[in-house]
Order: structure tokens, then C-alpha cells, then sequence
């Protein structure tokens, strides 16, 4: 018994009158069906109807005193329309009918001819002294209703096609760490089934199975974004096969409108190629400073008997006749010649170190076509410059760059053994600035092309092939690209692109 409201006792006969008072009038009923917000009809078992309340005004379109009389069938789009007379034919014969105590979904037409979707419930109400029964049908308009799931369906359609065309690991989790979704990269990944992992805390997934100490690293991790700290770190997951797979990890708190953490969004990038490619750079990086330090080791050892010899030989020279001075000097030469190629070879090993400042390349230019002046006159090449008026300062460093430009103009000249024109070009624009030195000789065989800028790779009479290695050496160092191609008319043509900087980052480059 309910202590704080309690019940009073009523005697029998003093209880009649209040069930007498339950009884519904005619009147009372119809306004309780006219009160409810779904449309209610009655219809006897060959389809006409009896009563209809209020809301058919307003979902139907139909006032009630329109329907009284009609078919149901007035309300159904076909083919339900010319089947219903049949379906309610077959109940009075068999009393058996299988939409009677059950709630189906079902077109309905409006008055406007408008077909919505309606959840259709019907009963059987057995009146005293009426022969047959009724029938009592139950429309509610779920018409906007199926459109916001159909919506959400799509919505839901497309995002799982986005989600799981993600190359990337992605999955969703709850605050606690438990797995909410899980995209099919990820999944494919750890060769495992959505239903293995959904539900489960996300360091008991397959991901992390493989060790102990990742597993305490990543529920430290989901307690930080928790809190609302973007989370990132290298880490390692288990692939098929027992694989290990290098991974770029991060979780990320998603927030609510009112900046509270709701969700956490685990990313994994797989890096294991990088991981494998860094890891051989810095192998063979470690390889060529043991040859440069060995290449160090042997130019000095060789450098200092070679200027014995040659000093030997001058010596020796002075003793001799002229045809032997002759082979000596050519001897002096080839030591000297020997020399000079240790000293490339062991620039090529070793780390350029650069010297920036702010450079004028018009100036550079200059100085540059008046180095080889000498050697373009015996060789009848002329050297023409096509320079702006104004060119942007760059910082780079003026030596190095400068042997660059000699290079590409001594290779110029001698490719043209009768003659010819050398043109140095600057092509500054927005974000780069171009060099292009061309030449009108016979251009760059297709043969060679593909190893133009190996070391030791030559077609000159007289070279070693370390000069074009050099250039693009020194180019790249400035963080800038070199190719070769032919030109429309004739000869050879290297273009270099350097990159612009800010005047702030020229401030800060030292020189």
C-alpha cells in the first residue's frame, strides 16, 4: 500500500455508480477520436465507411462527412486498390486476415492525389447487437519520418564509402578507449573482421597484440586525448602474417559544439617503406663517408709523392735535351692531370659545405663568360648574355656556383670544334629563377642522356666525367634542379631552376 497516498476502502454497492459514470456517450467518444493526431476510420467488412475522425482533415486531406459512405478503397493506390475488395471477400469467408492485430507500413492517397507512407494498424471490434463486426484502422504518416532514415541510410552509405576508401588506418573510438568503427584499410591490415574488434578496448585489438609496452603507450595515449591533447608517435602494429609494420600514429579528441571531448579519432599511416628506405640512406650515406674518409686517406697519401715526382722531374729536366724535356713535361702533365682527378673525386664523396650570402647573378654571369674569355677566342666561340634589367638577390654561395656556370660554358665551347655561340640566359619568376646555358653545337647524343650526370661517364677525348657529377651536385645542394635537353635549332641546352627565398630567411643564412 502506497503510505503516502493511501487508498480508500469502497463497499460494493457503493461502487456502481462510479463504473456507471466510466460508461462513454456517443458524444464523449467521437471527441476522444477526434482528439488523436493519427487518422482513426471504421469500415464494415465490405470496405464502406462508417466513421472517420478529425485528423483525415489534416493528413488525408479529406474531410470526415466525405469519407462516410465511401469505399476504403478510396484512400489506396494501386494495385492495393483493386485488390482490397477481394482481400476483405476472403476474410468473410474464412475469418482469417493477416494484417488484423499487426502494424505494416503502406502507400495511402490524399485527396491531392499525393501518395505518403503510412504505418497501418487494424482491429476488430465486436459491437452488442450488431450482426458483423468492424473493422478499425490506424493510419500514422511516417512519410517524413522514411525520409530522414532514407537520408541518414545515404548518409550513412557515404560516409562508409569515403571512410573506407581511406587508404589510411582510421577507426573511431569511444572516451574510454572502446571501439566504435574501424575502416577496412586497417582491417585488411591486421588480417581481422570487424565484429573481432568492435566493442573491444582498442588496446586489446589485434594492432597492438604483439607487445606489452605498446599497449600501455597507447591507453596512456587515449587517456591524454581524453583530456583533449592531439596524441602522435611512431609506433608498430601486427600485419598478416606476424608482419611488423612501421606506423605513424596519432588520435585526435573530437569535440562537441560545446568544446567538450565526445569521441577520439585514431590515424595510423604505414611508413615501414620509408622506415626501410631511411634506414638503406643511412647506410649508404654511412658507406660514403667511410670511401670519402678513405679517399681523404689515400689522396694525401698519394698527393705527396706525385709533387716529389714532379719536382724530381724538373730537376731532371734541366740535364736533359729538348726532345727529352718534351716527354718529361708531358709526364709533369699527366701527374698533374692525375692529381687534379683525386681532388674531384674526393669533392664528390664528401658533403659540399655551403658558404650563402645574398648573390647579384648578373654578376655572377660576368664574372663567369670572363673566365673562359681566353678559351672561347681560341676556340672562335662567341658568349652572349640575356639578362633582366633587375634580378632578384639570391642566396647562394658564389664560389661554388660559379664553377657551376664555367663548367657548363667550357663544356659549351669545346663541343663546337669549328666554331659556334654560347648563350647564358637568366628567367627569373615568382618563386624560381632560371639559368640556361645553350650551345649551337651537336647537341647531346640520345645515347648518353641517360647517364650525362653519372661520375666517370664522358665523351670527350680528354675529361674524367666527374664535371657534369660536380655541377649537379653543387645545383642540388642548393636545393635546386639541373636537366639537359636539345634545343629546336641545334645544340645543347642545361637549365638551371634555383628557388627564391624570403628576405627574412636571407637575413638568417650565413655566410
Amino acid at each position: 500500500m502506497n503510505e503516502r497516498f493511501p487508498q480508500p476502502t469502497v463497499r460494493p454497492e457503493e461502487a456502481r455508480p462510479a463504473r456507471g459514470e466510466l460508461r462513454i456517450s456517443p458524444e464523449r467518444f467521437d471527441a476522444i477520436l477526434d482528439g488523436m493526431l493519427d487518422v482513426v476510420v471504421t469500415i464494415d467488412l465490405h470496405g464502406r465507411i462508417l466513421t472517420a475522425n478529425h485528423a483525415c482533415a489534416e493528413i488525408l486531406g479529406y474531410q470526415p462527412a466525405e469519407l462516410i459512405g465511401k469505399n476504403i478503397r478510396l484512400l489506396m493506390p494501386e494495385p492495393h486498390s483493386s485488390q482490397h475488395d477481394s482481400h476483405l471477400e476472403r476474410y468473410r469467408i474464412t475469418g482469417k486476415a493477416y494484417i488484423l492485430g499487426n502494424t505494416r507500413e503502406l502507400p495511402v492517397l490524399r485527396k491531392d492525389q499525393q501518395v505518403i507512407l503510412c504505418e497501418l494498424s487494424v482491429s476488430r471490434i465486436e459491437i452488442a447487437g450488431r450482426a458483423e463486426p468492424i473493422l478499425c484502422g490506424s493510419f500514422r504518416d511516417v512519410t517524413a519520418r522514411k525520409q530522414v532514415e532514407v537520408a541518414l541510410a545515404e548518409s550513412e552509405r557515404r560516409f562508409r564509402a569515403i571512410f573506407d576508401s581511406e587508404y589510411e588506418f582510421v577507426g573511431l573510438l569511444n572516451c574510454d578507449g572502446t571501439v566504435l568503427e574501424v575502416n577496412s584499410a586497417a582491417l585488411r591490415m591486421a588480417a581481422s573482421q570487424r565484429a573481432e574488434v568492435i566493442g573491444r578496448p582498442f588496446w586489446e585489438t589485434p594492432w597492438w597484440r604483439h607487445a606489452e609496452s605498446e599497449r600501455a603507450r597507447v591507453r596512456d595515449a587515449i587517456a591524454r586525448a581524453a583530456q583533449g591533447e592531439f596524441v602522435r608517435f611512431e609506433t608498430t602494429h601486427m600485419g598478416k602474417g606476424g608482419s611488423v609494420v612501421n606506423v605513424d600514429f596519432s588520435l585526435k579528441p573530437v569535440r562537441d559544439e560545446n568544446g567538450k571531448v565526445v569521441l577520439l579519432l585514431p590515424e595510423g599511416r604505414d611508413i615501414t617503406v620509408i622506415k626501410q628506405a631511411l634506414q638503406r640512406e643511412h647506410a649508404m650515406m654511412k658507406a660514403f663517408a667511410e670511401i670519402g674518409e678513405s679517399a681523404s686517406l689515400l689522396a694525401h697519401e698519394i698527393k705527396s709523392p706525385i709533387t716529389a715526382v714532379n719536382a724530381a722531374l724538373r730537376v731532371v729536366a734541366k740535364h736533359l735535351g729538348e726532345d727529352e724535356q718534351v716527354v718529361l713535361a708531358e709526364l709533369v702533365e699527366r701527374m698533374q692531370n692525375l692529381e687534379r682527378l683525386m681532388r674531384r673525386t674526393l669533392s664528390l664523396t664528401r658533403p659540399l659545405q655551403l658558404s650563402l650570402a645574398p648573390c647579384d647573378l648578373r654578376k655572377l654571369v660576368k664574372e663567369s663568360i670572363a673566365t673562359v674569355k681566353s678559351q672561347a677566342e681560341a676556340a672562335r666561340v662567341a658568349i652572349e648574355a640575356e639578362m633582366p634589367q633587375t634580378c632578384p638577390t639570391v642566396p647562394l654561395d658564389g664560389q661554388l656556383m660559379g664553377e657551376v656556370l664555367t663548367n657548363l660554358m667550357r663544356n659549351a665551347i669545346e663541343a663546337m670544334e669549328s666554331g659556334g655561340k654560347v648563350r647564358v640566359k637568366l628567367l627569373p619568376s615568382e618563386d624560381s629563377l632560371r639559368i640556361a646555358v645553350a650551345d649551337s653545337g651537336p647537341g647531346i647524343a640520345e645515347s648518353v642522356r641517360a647517364t650525362l650526370f653519372k661520375p666517370f661517364v664522358t665523351t670527350k677525348k680528354v675529361g674524367n666525367g666527374l664535371g657534369l657529377a660536380l655541377v649537379r651536385k653543387i645545383v642540388e645542394a642548393h636545393g635546386g634542379t639541373i636537366e639537359a635537353s636539345n634545343v629546336a635549332s641545334g645544340g645543347a641546352c642545361f637549365e638551371i631552376q634555383l628557388p627564391l627565398r624570403a628576405r627574412a630567411q636571407l637575413a638568417a643564412t650565413p655566410a
